[in-house]
């Protein structure tokens, strides 16, 4: 008698929510709205199994709408209710940031940059910045040096000058890092941005006027606000979740209970 051989082709488990199937196909097109993400197939599949949630629990509810982004809006606008940010709240987070709020600061500034963006050689990078840094400490005359060898940004080549930057100029994460810093010299971390590590030097300053409050007030609320609007939402879509049977894909990570944890008011 023949033997019959059948092989099976390993594949992603298939991804449900509450009977209602995702498939490949719809997973695969979606993929391609997030090119950046670590994993993308991961990341379509989240995005794909939260549009699910809305639209079943829109359903659910009764609204009818003339599309489906049309029925989220109204869902959203029906159960997810928004707590106006308190006064006090505004007055407390601009205590509390003082430094952030100033008119025209102006910093000169060279930096060395290590880049720990590519996968595999992260941690090895780092710790090459780290030694750099250390180094650094002790023989800031070498500054120049080290960024002409070690770094990879274009400005390694005038031994690693920005020039005069403003608020803007570079990437937020990088400007606070000056900021809080507030003076000359070396800083004693490393600072992370988007694009690796940097080890950073302030040659000169120039802090603009603090701020006073009233003229701060309206950006503060409109910055909450939408913290609280992203929180919000997070909190109701993990809500949604935990009633919820979803087969394929785990998001124990944005159960409610991870939502209200991250809170950052």
């Amino acid at each position: 008698m023949d033997n019959i051989v059948t092989f099976y082709r390993n594949g992603p488990e298939a991804i449900a929510v509450n009977g209602e199937r995702i498939s490949e196909e719809t997973i695969t097109a979606v993929m391609a709205q997030f090119p950046d993400a670590p994993n993308p197939r991961q990341a379509a599949a989240r995005s794909l199994v939260v549009r699910t949630l809305l639209r079943q629990r829109a359903a659910t509810v009764g609204i009818e709408a003339d599309s489906e982004e049309a029925a989220v809006e109204k869902l959203l606008e029906r159960e997810v209710i928004m707590e106006p940010v308190a006064d006090e709240e505004i007055r407390r987070y601009f205590d509390a940031n003082r430094q952030r709020f100033r008119s025209g600061d102006l910093f000169e500034v060279r930096h060395i940059l290590f880049d720990t963006t590519h996968d595999g050689d992260d941690r090895a990078t780092a710790q090459k910045a780290e030694r750099a840094l250390f180094h650094l400490k002790n023989n800031p005359e070498a500054f120049e040096r080290v960024a002409q060898e070690e770094s990879c940004c274009t400005s390694a080549r005038i031994g690693g000058a920005l020039g005069q930057i403003s608020e803007g100029a570079v990437v937020p994460e990088f400007w606070v890092a000056l900021v809080s810093f507030g003076k000359t010299g070396l800083l004693p971390q490393l600072v992370e941005t988007r694009f690796g590590h940097h080890i950073v030097m302030i040659d000169r300053l120039a802090l603009g006027e603090a701020l006073p409050f009233e003229a701060v007030q309206a950006r503060i609320r409109d910055y909450l606000t939408g913290r609280l609007e992203q929180l919000t939402y997070q909190q109701y879509v993990a809500q949604l979740i935990g009633q919820a049977q979803i087969v394929g894909i785990d998001l124990s990570d944005q159960g409610p209970s991870r939502a209200i944890a991250s809170n950052p008011l």
